[in-house]
């Protein structure tokens, strides 16, 4: 009796935009997007050209990944003030059939629909994260930590995809733009020293910044760490040894700070325990310039 009853709930749905989303739903789900995207044409043109509906549509083509389907049915349609999601679903299309000029075109009329605004550029933002396009979501997050430094999420995943990614530089320049909005801020300062320090960028001052952010707060295990890295590339090893080794002992453990640790004891003589720590700091999440670092001293211990 499955058919025929779905027949009727199909039905009795055809005139409800709410009911033709919640029954979509579920039949691409349950039975596929295949038979979903059959009666949704089915239906009148005027609901088939619904904005919701539309989408449900959009969304089904894209499941199947038909992209020419996806184009052709997108074609002279008009979302209103959600054309930027219409273009961005172009952009789909046409990169699945391997058009990356007029995709990048399609993209670019995307982000102009949008007109900055915070919700559309989220939207785009979630759709890039969904069919995993890194660059341009990458573009989204500065776009949205540049035009809405309220967003703090927006830091958070842009610094989160830099530093997965092993892009120090740019890490450095994210840090150094939001120093200039909240210049009071500590872990910003610190941040900006540690990636400045690995990158020998002394335009930046980074021994400054990180004595500085060391004096205001001296027990804070990683402001201490990064002081005590910068010491150590000054070649003062014996009073890098001192700041360090004020942490507590778990501290020292941390494998985010046991490879500086372990730079220092092998720069003051003590290669053993130095081996140690570096090779606990394998287990850290690293920069390429610091998995360099690490691996030069253990290479030499």
């Amino acid at each position: 009796e499955f058919k025929p009853a779905l027949a009727a709930f199909q039905r009795e749905a055809g005139t409800n935009t709410a009911k033709i989303y919640e029954l979509s739903m579920w039949q691409m789900t349950r039975i596929g997007p295949a038979e979903t995207l059959a009666w949704l044409q089915s239906l009148p043109k005027h609901t088939q050209t619904n904005q919701p509906v539309a989408l449900l549509t959009t969304e089904c083509y894209t499941m199947l990944q038909d992209w020419r389907g996806l184009q052709n049915s997108l074609k002279q349609q008009d979302w209103a003030d959600q054309e930027f999601v219409r273009h961005a679903f172009q952009t789909r299309a046409l990169r699945g059939q391997d058009l990356s000029g007029a995709a990048k075109a399609e993209w670019d009329l995307a982000l102009k629909t949008a007109n900055g605004q915070k919700g559309s550029l989220t939207m785009l933002l979630r759709l890039a994260a969904q069919w995993n396009w890194q660059s341009e979501g990458e573009d989204l997050l500065w776009t949205i930590v540049n035009q809405y430094p309220g967003e703090k999420w927006a830091f958070g995943a842009l610094n989160q995809a830099l530093f997965a990614d092993g892009r120090t530089r740019s890490l450095m320049m994210l840090y150094s733009q939001e120093l200039k909005r909240s210049p009071s801020d500590l872990a910003m300062k610190n941040n900006l020293a540690m990636t400045a320090l690995l990158l020998d960028a002394q335009e930046l001052k980074p021994h400054e910044i990180a004595r500085e952010v060391y004096q205001k707060a001296p027990t804070n295990a990683a402001f201490v760490s990064t002081y005590a890295f910068s010491l150590h590339l000054q070649k003062k090893d014996a009073e890098a040894l001192k700041v360090i080794e004020r942490l507590k002992p778990q501290e020292l453990q941390n494998p985010s700070i046991a490879g500086y640790y372990g730079l220092i004891l092998k720069a003051t003589g003590n290669g053993a325990k130095a081996k140690t720590c570096l090779e606990l700091a394998s287990k850290a999440p690293l920069l390429p310039e610091e998995k360099k670092l690490f691996d030069r001293a253990k290479a030499g211990v």
